[in-house]
């Protein structure tokens, strides 16, 4: 969550480049660390193919693997396994343009993160969040895109120490929040405790951030239902404004709620729908770092805790989720949680 700056959004529309995109924004904080630290912004630019675009209109957009790569090379040429979050933490509210000052004019913390998710698509495409709400604590997912690289684990740092640097200091901080991050314990290990402020573990399944869910109600000093409107249908128009997407995933979870209580959503079903055979399916999903197993599960568990904290009968549940049988579903939860769905919502 960007810090405020008192400034006011503008807009004059850029090029949209083909491919996954993200908000041309973040290009200016990457080279400003860089920069300050001795790297020369010419460098950079050329090495990640971005040195023709157009920087300073708001709402520029610029290919999500060149922002990858941008990190990449920062990271390498500085030596710094932790430049994400660096970059991170630096990050503003004019950034992100009108949405930036959307969240910091939300009522509160769990508003604000409410806005950050439901426009996503604006600030990164191909990339995935998702919130996870139980009965005591909060889960925050981040899936990066495409086969397994460096810049994965840099852009979840600097995801998250932007919501945790900057979201808890407009906030007061983050009490009872923990993260866990894919991949082996690296050696730089003690720099996240000192810049994050929160226990870190490693070698989890995902990248996310757990809190307790009380902290949603936290209120953002900058909080005002008037401005957030305006900027919300701003927002709205900008989402809008969009090419649709092409990606597969993004195609894919579109028809989970529709199949999956009807078939599963299993591969065969899903490529007619789509139009395509299931192995073109299939080799799409595996292009864009993803799968339809790794998709259904994801999508399975974030609407089960839904549905669960809303009281839907756990037999029901089941059959939404295109479970066969309630057992099936109890045994996925267990998976996913450790406990029985009914012990979960007793928490």
């Amino acid at each position: 969550m960007p810090r405020v700056r008192r400034t006011a959004p503008t807009r004059q529309p850029g090029p949209v480049p083909a491919g996954p995109t993200t908000w041309a924004g973040l290009v200016p904080r990457v080279l400003d660390s860089a920069e300050a630290r001795g790297l020369p912004r010419s460098g950079l630019l050329k090495a990640s193919g971005l040195e023709r675009v157009r920087l300073t209109e708001p709402e520029a957009r610029v290919p999500l693997l060149s922002v990858y790569t941008l990190l990449e090379e920062a990271a390498v040429r500085l030596g710094d396994g932790c430049f994400g979050l660096h970059v991170g933490a630096a990050l503003r509210a004019d950034d992100l343009d009108a949405l930036g000052f959307l969240m910091v004019s939300s009522r509160t913390f769990g508003e604000a993160l409410e806005h950050a998710l439901r426009y996503q698509r604006l600030w990164s495409e191909g990339e995935r969040f998702a919130l996870e709400r139980g009965a005591a604590r909060v889960t925050v997912t981040y899936h990066p895109y495409g086969s397994e690289r460096p810049a994965h684990r840099l852009m979840a740092q600097l995801v998250f120490a932007d919501l945790l640097v900057n979201g808890g200091r407009l906030v007061g901080g983050l009490p009872g929040a923990r993260l866990r991050l894919r991949g082996p314990r690296p050696g730089e290990a003690p720099a996240y405790m000192r810049v994050l402020g929160v226990p870190v573990s490693f070698r989890a399944p995902q990248d996310a951030l757990v809190f307790p869910v009380a902290l949603l109600a936290r209120p953002l000093p900058g909080g005002d239902a008037g401005l957030s409107g305006v900027l919300a249908r701003a927002t709205d128009r900008m989402l809008a404004g969009l090419p649709a997407s092409s990606r597969a995933a993004d195609r894919v979870r579109a028809l989970l709620p529709e199949l999956l209580p009807e078939s599963g959503a299993e591969l065969a079903h899903l490529a007619a729908h789509l139009g395509m055979s299931p192995r073109t399916l299939q080799r799409r999903l595996r292009d864009e770092g993803t799968s339809l197993e790794a998709e259904r599960e994801a999508f399975r568990r974030q609407q089960a805790r839904v549905l669960l904290e809303a009281g839907t009968p756990i037999a029901e549940v089941a059959w939404r989720l295109g479970y066969s049988a309630p057992s099936a579903f109890h045994h996925a939860f267990r998976r996913w949680t450790g406990q029985s769905p009914r012990a979960w919502c007793m928490e």
